[in-house]
């Protein structure tokens, strides 16, 4: 599957680095714009999994109004594939090089089995499926934090947060503070431990947007959580359900829990 995973990343990359059109086309099922380049990546990813994936599966992207299957001829249940095909559409369109690939892969018990994150730019990305994970496919994350100043990457809207004390709290207690717009890239950085954690207190998010990161955080020991500390669970596909959510080690997530 990693195969069939980076080449199909590969060539979106080339797209999206030749550049795409950026107008809109049309509302997706949660009411955001779809640009064309969104459409325009969702289509090419689709077409390349119909080809070369050889999974019985349902995809489920939030630019498609319904489920796609693939091979339905096959023996036994379905997968399905949740797909992100441009994570940090707004940074895209306004040519902001942080722009980022998402597929998760999960069997008919909701269970994770293949992650791909990516980011278009830099051309990071990690792999995983049961067995092993892959830093740009080598099965050691190469990158040794060069500083000792503790980096959150933070997204918030100024109408959620309720509690400033605690939110002064929470900023005081790290040396640097990001935002980067591609929750997938932003998750990369905690994976690859650029960043000691990753927070979003909007309620935006959905589930395509951290879906890789469920069996990325088993093979890394991280936390995948909401914003109170409880362990995320995938119980339905539903792109349109919205989360807050952390993303760090057990000892920095508790840490974050507890200034929220």
């Amino acid at each position: 599957m990693f195969n069939v995973l980076y080449s199909i990343f590969s060539e979106c990359r080339k797209y999206i680095l030749r550049g795409l059109p950026k107008q809109g086309i049309s509302k997706n099922k949660k009411g955001d714009v779809t640009k064309y380049f969104d459409k325009f990546i969702e289509n090419k990813i689709i077409s390349k999994l119909k080809i070369k994936c050889k999974l019985k599966a349902k995809i489920i992207s939030e630019e498609q109004k319904n489920e796609i299957e693939i091979n339905k001829n096959f023996s036994g249940d379905y997968n399905y594939i949740i797909i992100d095909p441009v994570d940090g559409s707004d940074n895209y369109s306004a040519s902001i090089p942080f722009v980022c690939f998402g597929v998760a892969i999960f069997n008919n018990k909701k269970e994770p089995i293949y992650s791909f994150a990516g980011n278009y730019y830099s051309g990071d990305f990690i792999y995983a499926d049961k067995n092993k994970i892959l830093f740009n496919n080598k099965q050691k994350n190469l990158h040794h934090k060069q500083s000792f100043k503790k980096i959150l990457i933070f997204t918030f809207s100024k109408s959620k947060i309720k509690n400033h004390i605690k939110f002064q709290r929470l900023i005081n207690d790290f040396d640097l503070i990001r935002s980067l717009g591609a929750t997938i890239g932003e998750m990369i950085l905690v994976s690859k431990s650029i960043a000691d954690a990753f927070v979003d207190m909007r309620g935006k998010l959905t589930f395509e947007n951290f879906a890789p990161f469920f069996l990325i955080a088993r093979h890394l020991d991280l936390k995948l959580t909401d914003e109170k500390g409880k362990d995320l669970s995938v119980n339905n596909f539903s792109l349109t359900k919205k989360y807050k959510i952390i993303f760090a080690n057990s000892k920095v997530s508790k840490e974050i829990v507890n200034k929220l």
